[in-house]
């Protein structure tokens, strides 16, 4: 009996340490496609990266303990989805975004918790509906995305910015049609930023980093839900 609590305690421990974290998988993913990418795309990328945090545009986006910006989803005031509870709500940049799909399976992993805490989640993307309906089904997503039509509440947010010219020469070689996914010819994008607003309305997370690759994890939010 004592071997086999040991070994039990063994295999508890073992598969914690196999448990690897949202932003593990998205370093592990960032590393594969570093060592693909040619020098002078590498390069290309690193310096849009630079110019998007230079910008400052983290710094001017919304922060915690600050009202949530006024916007519309589906026809309803905000407001009326944080007024009985907490919400969150979290902007990806396309289905086209490897690491955007890869937060999108964590948060359909904390789906269910996130509302036996009596919270809603809101995922907004500049992606068209029939792209959004595509994601959703592709990746078995039963939680709600809304499309958010020219980064209208992205704007409202602080986390818009426009593709460099470079980058968007990057983003066609590799294949991705920004136009054909949004529905417009506009270049525009958002940080993938997240928030939890309280229901009234305050801003009591916020999330927001000019490096795609760096996210919020699900898991850790579910500490500010109560």
């Amino acid at each position: 009996m004592k071997f086999i609590s040991i070994l039990s305690a063994l295999i508890l421990t073992l598969s914690s340490f196999a448990e690897t974290s949202l932003q593990d998988r998205l370093n592990e993913r960032k590393e594969k496609a570093n060592k693909k990418r040619s020098v002078e795309v590498t390069k290309v990328m690193d310096e849009a990266l630079k110019h998007l945090k230079d910008s400052g545009i983290v710094e001017e986006s919304v922060k915690k303990g600050t009202k949530v910006p006024s916007f519309k989803i589906g026809g309803k005031d905000i407001s009326e989805y944080y007024k009985d509870g907490n919400i969150i709500v979290s902007f990806y940049r396309g289905s086209w975004c490897p690491y955007c799909m890869i937060q999108l399976k964590e948060y359909q992993k904390y789906y269910e918790e996130i509302q036996n805490k009596g919270a809603k989640l809101i995922v907004l993307a500049p992606d068209t509906k029939k792209e959004i309906a595509k994601t959703k089904r592709n990746h078995k997503l039963n939680f709600p995305i809304y499309s958010d039509v020219d980064n209208k509440i992205a704007k409202k947010f602080g986390l818009a910015f426009k593709l460099e010219e470079s980058l968007k020469a990057v983003y066609s070689k590799f294949g991705i049609d920004i136009e054909k996914n949004q529905g417009n010819d506009k270049f525009e994008l958002p940080l993938p930023g997240t928030y939890i607003i309280n229901k009234e309305g305050q801003i009591i997370y916020a999330f927001a980093d000019a490096d795609y690759t760096k996210r919020a994890d699900p898991k850790d939010l579910l500490q500010y839900l109560k």
